[in-house]
């Protein structure tokens, strides 16, 4: 007997009434046949979608007009389409087998994971040079107006200090050549150094919009180091820069889209972002990034860039054991290896930028 002379008994539906009508079911020259006492319908069988088998749902076969037929046992059913060479998708297969199941789920975590690591940092990458420059000097304004309200407060550094300061540092950039706007991409917005007083120790931190934050407690850990200020300075203009500010908050709100995929609604990211920018960590590339611009600003300035060992020491003598504070709240590297970055850079290393 062959696969076509082999009829199933079924229940069909014709889509205009809740009316079942027991039919027989075959397949013959490419079409799916029906056949009962007052009945008879063929459909072609690539117009005929099959239900998934599941544990204990009914089987069904839809046809575009709304009609289905429906088994009667389950078991018959999944046999007689073996029968018929219309076995399952591969699909299909997995999804009822726990081994395949699990196997997914660890693809699906490794891809997360590397999209985390690797692919939202790329895209942020890809994204940042077409945001316009109008997105920085805003996210940045706004930033340090909610910073004001809420952490900072009025330095108490001599108006005379700040602005021989502001100065200084003018000067001193205009002897870096060593990353022009043509490398970026993108025009520098202007430095603007602001001094504050603030509970979060010596700090300093950048801004989207060109301003370096700097607190009065780190002007009085340095206050007989210029240099050594001058390399936090240069490292802070490394992020304005290379806008490292905007991409990662891009980076954030990517995650935070696709987060809100999953998950829901991501409104409330985009009314915070400004308070989100306050809160930001770099990561250890950027920050990387941001100590080679500032090894070639203080290589520029005739600064030798081991003197940011100073800067180190003083912050590891001033902290409480196991606390740990780096510029700007950032996730900096551990500070042996930056140390020794800088040692590298002092001493010629070709390996070093």
């Amino acid at each position: 007997m062959s696969a076509s002379d082999n009829p199933l008994l079924v229940d069909y539906f014709d889509g205009l009434s809740t009316r079942a009508h027991r039919v027989s079911m075959r397949i013959h020259e490419g079409m799916l046949q029906l056949t009962g006492p007052d009945l008879f319908r063929q459909v072609a069988l690539n117009k005929v979608q099959w239900s998934e088998r599941t544990r204990h749902g009914t089987r069904c076969a839809h046809f575009v007009d709304g009609g289905l037929v429906q088994s009667l046992d389950n078991n018959h059913w999944d046999d007689w389409l073996k029968t018929q060479q219309l076995g399952e998708p591969l699909v299909v297969r997995a999804q009822q087998s726990w081994r395949w199941t699990a196997l997914a789920t660890c693809v699906l975590l490794l891809v997360a994971v590397l999209g985390y690591w690797w692919g939202l940092p790329m895209a942020a990458r890809a994204l940042t040079p077409l945001v316009p420059a109008s997105v920085d000097r805003e996210l940045g304004q706004r930033t340090l107006q909610a910073m004001d309200e809420k952490w900072l407060h009025p330095s108490q550094l001599d108006e005379a200090v700040q602005a021989r300061w502001r100065q200084k540092f003018d000067e001193a950039t205009r002897q870096d050549h060593s990353l022009s706007p043509q490398d970026t991409g993108h025009p520098y917005p202007a430095i603007q150094l602001h001094f504050r007083h603030a509970s979060i120790g010596p700090n300093a931190f950048a801004l989207p919009d060109g301003s370096i934050v700097i607190t009065d407690e780190l002007m009085t850990l340095l206050q007989d180091r210029e240099d050594v200020l001058l390399g936090i300075l240069g490292h802070e203009m490394g992020h304005v820069r290379l806008r490292h500010g905007l991409r990662s908050l891009i980076q954030t709100g990517l995650l935070g889209v696709v987060s809100s995929v999953a998950f829901g609604d991501f409104s409330t990211w985009l009314a915070g972002a400004p308070a989100l920018m306050g809160h930001l960590a770099y990561s250890r590339e950027l920050e990387r990034e941001a100590d080679d611009i500032a090894i070639a600003f203080m290589r520029h300035n005739q600064i030798k860039p081991s003197v940011m060992a100073v800067f180190f020491q003083r912050l590891k003598a001033g902290r409480p054991s196991g606390e740990e504070l780096g510029i700007a709240f950032s996730s900096h590297p551990a500070d042996d290896e930056r140390i020794a970055r800088f040692m590298a850079a002092d001493l010629g290393d070709p390996a070093a930028p």
